[in-house]
């Protein structure tokens, strides 16, 4: 055990931040096996180190389990965890406040750039500082529903799913008349069982019967390095397969005026694509009895892309996390990757459009935005998400103006 915490697990020191950050990313309280997933995923542990064992008593154990145990109790004996609440993890207030989390009500600006500005503001505060009928594309990746009893304090599935058409509703004014809303949501499991929640299929219904909010389209995005889990269910008894894909639900109040354009995100050609546009001066008939005609096949520039975007999330050495590093701080825990954002973006938007990231965390979308020479606004309720943030941008080469 001793050679393997050594060799190749990071220090109790570097560990705690990330583990209360990803706690309060899932709203205060987290299961254990939860975190033991991501935390890896943060670290970027090979599945051999991860599901390495060791002699505990009269059985065998996970030795990086026990090690974010061990940070855990690290952060209990600092009263940043709470040691009374049973079967999950949650923050102290002592913990909240480390977070830096600002109180309901207010709205500072912390730093912008020449495209866009950060706001450190609750999503429920910020929505009232920004021009009603401006935003362009709004794309943002919620923190997902806690299946947890009631008594811990969180938000089960159908208070997520209330919460969540507040904000639509609210950010629904903010839409310009051919604007566009993207929401990256995650698949969630019902509490010891094997069985998917069915959170977005209820909250897209409502959606559309309560805001007249209409899904345009469902992109998909598949993590192709997504860990195994739920674990109970995938790893140890082995009758679920890992949940890689994600949806990001694109919905519009008026699917007919939301401004889209395909040719914006085209791909390379592949081999067989060049040779049908090669052919394409011949009558084709495939054995389904589909019939091309002489011109149904035209070089473009690019193919059409499907709806599965597919993108990796386990960088580690990009300019952002070497400048994180460097500054003696942990990366945000949860970041989606730039491609996803990218994506919708370009699908969405046109140079010089305003989009507005009202979840933000470390301003992905902020800096995706400003590569593309769109406007941003992001803001979160994290002071610590938002300094990660601004290092993004300077790590990037953009310069920024600090006010607060």
């Amino acid at each position: 055990m001793e050679s393997i915490v050594k060799k190749h697990f990071p220090k109790q020191s570097t560990m705690l931040l990330p583990l209360l950050q990803m706690i309060d990313n899932a709203g205060g309280v987290a299961k254990p096996g939860e975190l033991y997933d991501q935390m890896a995923a943060h670290f970027h542990l090979e599945s051999h180190i991860r599901d390495a064992t060791v002699k505990a008593s009269t059985r065998e154990a996970r030795a990086w389990d026990r090690h974010v145990r061990w940070t855990r109790q690290t952060a209990v004996m600092r009263r940043l965890i709470d040691a009374e609440q049973r079967g999950v993890w949650g923050l102290t207030s002592k913990a909240r406040t480390r977070l830096k989390e600002i109180v309901r009500g207010k709205i500072i600006t912390v730093f912008e750039t020449d495209a866009g500005i950060v706001l450190w503001a609750n999503a429920e505060d910020a929505m009232g500082a920004i021009e009603r009928s401006s935003v362009d594309l709004l794309w943002t990746s919620p923190p997902y529903p806690l299946q947890r009893p009631k008594e811990y304090g969180n938000l089960d599935e159908r208070e997520w799913v209330d919460w969540m058409l507040r904000l639509c509703e609210g950010w629904q004014a903010l839409l310009s008349p051919t604007g566009s809303m993207m929401l990256n949501l995650g698949p969630c499991w019902i509490a010891d069982r094997p069985q998917q929640s069915l959170y977005v299929e209820r909250l897209l219904i409502q959606l559309e019967d309560q805001l007249g909010l209409h899904l345009l389209q469902r992109l998909d995005w598949f993590n192709p390095n997504r860990l195994p889990g739920p674990m109970e269910w995938v790893c140890i008894r082995r009758v679920r397969v890992k949940a890689a894909v994600q949806p990001i639900l694109w919905l519009s109040p008026d699917p007919l005026a939301a401004k889209a354009n395909n040719r914006h995100v085209l791909q390379p050609y592949t081999e067989s694509g060049r040779r049908a546009i090669a052919r394409s001066t011949q009558q084709n008939r495939r054995p389904s009895g589909f019939q091309f005609g002489a011109r149904s096949f035209v070089d473009v520039g690019g193919s059409i892309p499907p709806s599965l975007i597919i993108a990796s999330n386990c960088s580690s050495n990009d300019a952002y996390q070497r400048a994180e590093r460097a500054a003696g701080r942990n990366p945000h825990p949860a970041t989606a990757p730039e491609a996803i954002v990218d994506f919708g973006v370009r699908l969405a938007t046109d140079e010089g459009d305003l989009v507005y990231d009202p979840l933000a965390g470390s301003c992905v979308t902020g800096i995706v935005a400003q590569r593309l020479r769109r406007r941003f606004i992001c803001n979160d309720r994290s002071r610590t998400f938002i300094e990660s943030g601004r290092l993004r941008f300077e790590s990037a080469g953009f310069r920024t103006r600090l006010f607060a």
